[in-house]
């Protein structure tokens, strides 16, 4: 499909939201495309009746704006399907499944895009996502390495990210419908999230772990024990992970608008990998790749970040009032996370994240992960794992 026409297209479901039908639409600009060609995200202008100059496409008009995301992925044939496609395909109906039956769950302190309901066409194979543009609220993109600050508002987003979805793959709809690893999909329903919340988890990514360098092989003897570590201790301590929490993915509200004298407010989006996990593999993707190196150059400095961001999870937690009573039993039986479990899972994190890296490139703050994965795992030799 042409531009054009996609772009025509886009503006009639647009049209057809029942919030917006008594608004014009003034234009539709394409403002990127998805990873592989697989689609596109367009952003679509409205105008309020009586509001500006009346001019049919005058953007200074605009009162309102929708972000549309099509995925429209290249044919390939099913049966020969590799796991990169299967991935893709399977995340996007993830991010939608998310946007239309959790995000209304948040509060403010994680702020996500309101998504919008359109009817369906008929015939139309595309997966379609239409929500609110979150750059009116919070036009500044994280740009480069995030200092202090900015660092400290993504951690508050995540306590409440956190907080709010723990223990949530424990009662219906979540539980029932949690997504398998691409390989190990065979069919079924999509609706849902993903068993294993990111998308560098070891079920994922074996084949470029089976090529690590030879510098990298110390690793081979913990990668599956550390894996399985962070399974079996999800069972008890898991949450939904935003999977994907790096810069590109964060919007910042201009200086100055904070939450109640708290951080700068942000909103995160792409969701496409969320799912069950243990929280600081979410965090240490965050500080691994998208903040200043230098605010962690000591074990105390690691400490002085995380440890504000446990606290508020712990205030999350033990605000929440559940109305499921298996959430309910699952916070009363686990909902005491004291700040030395939550270590012991920082550290975890950080080697498997390494071993991400070791198999798939090095980036970010890489050598300080080295550096901290190589001490974790000399001190499970001479102590014992993960002790």
């Amino acid at each position: 499909m042409s531009k054009k026409a996609q772009a025509g297209k886009t503006a009639g479901l647009v049209a057809k939201i029942p919030e917006f039908q008594d608004r014009a639409v003034i234009s539709t600009t394409r403002i990127a495309t998805l990873w592989s060609n697989y689609g596109s995200i367009e952003r679509v202008a409205l105008r309020s009746p009586g509001f500006g100059s009346g001019s049919p496409s005058n953007l200074a008009d605009a009162d309102r704006y929708v972000i549309v995301k099509t995925v429209s992925p290249p044919w390939t044939d099913p049966n020969k399907a590799d796991e990169g496609h299967l991935r893709k395909l399977l995340s996007y109906e993830v991010e939608r499944w998310f946007y239309y039956n959790l995000a209304d769950r948040l509060p403010a302190q994680a702020k996500v895009a309101t998504p919008y309901l359109a009817p369906e066409e008929n015939g139309d194979a595309s997966i379609r996502l239409l929500m609110e543009d979150l750059s009116v609220d919070c036009p500044v993109p994280a740009r480069g390495s995030l200092g202090l600050d900015d660092t400290k508002a993504v951690l508050s987003w995540l306590a409440n990210f956190h907080g709010t979805f723990w223990g949530v793959h424990h009662e219906d709809p979540v539980g029932s419908g949690l997504i398998p690893p691409p390989l190990e999909y065979h069919g079924g329903s999509k609706q849902g999230v993903w068993q294993q919340g990111t998308y560098w988890y070891l079920d994922t990514r074996r084949t470029e772990f089976s090529d690590i360098d030879a510098d990298e092989k110390w690793l081979l003897e913990w990668a599956e024990k550390v894996d399985a570590k962070i399974k079996d201790e999800a069972k008890t301590y898991g949450t939904l992970l935003h999977g994907d929490a790096k810069g590109a993915n964060i919007f910042f509200a201009p200086k100055g608008q904070t939450h109640k004298d708290g951080p700068r407010k942000c909103a995160l989006y792409d969701f496409q990998y969320v799912g069950v996990g243990l929280v600081t593999r979410d965090l240490v993707y965050f500080l691994g790749t998208s903040v200043l190196g230098n605010l962690m150059r000591r074990l105390e400095d690691e400490k002085n970040l995380l440890k504000p961001y446990h606290s508020e999870l712990t205030k999350v937690l033990n605000s929440r009032k559940e109305t499921s009573h298996e959430v309910a039993t699952y916070l009363r039986d686990h909902g005491e996370y004291d700040f030395d479990k939550f270590w012991q899972h920082w550290e975890l994190a950080l080697v498997d994240w390494y071993r991400f890296m070791a198999g798939w490139g090095f980036w970010g703050n890489d050598q300080w992960i080295e550096r901290r994965a190589r001490d974790i795992t000399a001190h499970w030799r001479d102590q014992g794992f993960a002790s």
